[in-house]
């Protein structure tokens, strides 16, 4: 499973969205983020930094999909 929160500048988080992988696969995970960029693309609200864990599938897809974006460990 995956979920994406956000983070307002008074520093709460808010539910953005989550998906259901059917395993931790690279391809599995570029594809929830670019329906998620997908989203955000219209408004011009892309996010300038994502933070994420140390999991490789995940911070190889951010790479992939957010090439602007600052990619921060937790």
């Amino acid at each position: 499973m995956l979920d994406i929160v956000g983070v307002t500048p008074t520093g709460m988080t808010f539910f953005i969205g989550f998906a259901y992988l059917e395993g931790e696969h690279l391809n599995n995970v570029v594809w929830v983020l670019e329906r998620f960029h997908h989203l955000f693309m219209g408004v011009d609200a892309l996010p300038g930094v994502i933070v994420t864990d140390r999991d490789l599938f995940l911070m190889n897809a951010v790479k992939t999909v957010f090439l602007d974006a600052t990619n921060l460990l937790y």
